[in-house]
């Protein structure tokens, strides 16, 4: 008798350790609904503090309710740089004041790094914070990516037959040591754009020869997002127009740009630099669109002449500078049978909850940067502005 509930016992053991394994894998399955369409929202600079940012999670819980989408996508700065005494207990406090509210909607997320989650780096690995988030019933992150913080995500058709769509998720690293102030971003490194290549061909490969359309996510925008800006005089700088303090020029968008608005200069990679990276997305032509945050009050999308869309969603928490209420998500709704002619829109907190015209972290915006060029043009002699730019060429 004795053996025989032995031998039972082990069986159920067996059963129950193999249900949540098989539960795991069903769940990371990605598919395109019954009505062909999939729904993304992306989210980014959260940048949680050991006090729960209330307003943030108003607009992110308002905004799952209204969409209900397939797959929310984190694309960095889940870390604040801004914590005096910093310890990983701490810094796991401030991701469970969003990630246990996030999980319990039971929607699958994914999440790549910020530069200041690499802040963190030394003291808690991305490795570690990673598999912080891995602990989460809905945190999908496959484990064969290039890195941490660079995979992909495949999306099935719906019914179930093949590879319909992708998702990339690229780390941007941190700052350079020798950058300049804005443009001084790492990027991604030569071998994650190899990587990126590699996958892109596997993909097309299992797709009987044809491109796997695929938008892709990273938190540092490529220094191509400069080609949806015009440098203009200073002396013919509108209201629309913002300054760089690196080069002491204004720049305003152009008519590449389908929608939304330039707040501050785009911190890139170095525009000097050259990864790769772009021309690797031309070559491979499955990039329908590239998405990026870190620019807090920048909300832009565009096509360039390459016919690559990229933009951004604004910020989306409140614990780092932003734009008032216009803090957001963005969504993408992406259509089986035209996957490349997705809709997008940002939800903002002023729509989803109320009006916050101004919030305290935003006197710290870089668009400061722009009203302190304002002031230099009301001061500045021209012939002065002149010689300054001279100096700098």
């Amino acid at each position: 008798m004795k053996k025989f509930l032995s031998i039972f016992l082990a069986l159920v053991m067996c059963f129950a350790v193999a249900v949540p394994a098989f539960a795991a894998d069903t769940a990371a399955e990605l598919k395109f609904g019954d009505d062909g369409k999939f729904k993304i929202m992306q989210l980014n600079d959260t940048q949680d503090m050991i006090l729960k940012d209330v307003a943030e999670v108003k607009l992110i819980m308002a905004s799952i309710e209204q969409e209900n989408p397939d797959l929310l996508v984190f694309v960095g700065d889940q870390l604040t740089d801004f914590f005096p005494g910093a310890n990983i207990k701490g810094l796991k406090k401030c991701l469970s004041n969003l990630f246990d509210i996030i999980d319990s909607y039971d929607i699958p997320f994914i999440l790549t790094f910020g530069n200041h989650d690499h802040d963190y780096e030394d003291m808690w690995p991305l490795e570690e914070q990673m598999a912080f988030y891995k602990q989460y019933e809905n945190c999908i992150v496959p484990e064969d990516g290039f890195n941490a913080g660079t995979y992909n995500v495949p999306v099935k058709s719906s019914d179930g037959s093949k590879v319909a769509f992708n998702i990339y998720m690229m780390d941007t690293n941190n700052k350079r040591a020798d950058s300049d102030l804005l443009t001084g971003y790492e990027g991604v490194r030569p071998e994650q754009v190899e990587w990126y290549k590699q996958k892109s061909d596997e993909l097309k490969a299992a797709n009987g020869g044809e491109v796997v359309p695929s938008l892709l996510f990273q938190h540092i925008p490529c220094k191509e997002i400069y080609q949806f800006l015009d440098e203009v005089p200073y002396d013919e700088a509108g209201d629309d127009a913002v300054f760089s303090i690196d080069n002491f020029k204004w720049y305003t968008l152009n008519d590449k740009v389908i929608d939304g608005v330039l707040g501050e200069v785009p911190c890139s990679e170095p525009l000097e630099s050259h990864t790769g990276q772009y021309q690797a997305w031309v070559e491979k032509g499955d990039i329908v669109g590239a998405f990026f945050g870190h620019d807090h009050v920048n909300s832009f999308y565009g096509k360039t002449d390459d016919g690559i869309v990229m933009g951004y969603n604004g910020g989306t928490g409140f614990s780092s500078y932003g734009r008032g209420g216009d803090r957001s998500v963005r969504v993408f709704v992406i259509d089986e049978n035209a996957p490349a002619d997705y809709e997008t829109y940002e939800l903002t907190f002023n729509e989803m909850v109320l009006d916050i015209p101004f919030y305290f972290l935003d006197l710290f915006s870089p668009a400061i940067v722009t009203t302190l060029g304002k002031i230099f043009k009301i001061i500045l002699p021209g012939f002065v502005w002149d010689l300054i730019l001279d100096s700098m060429a």
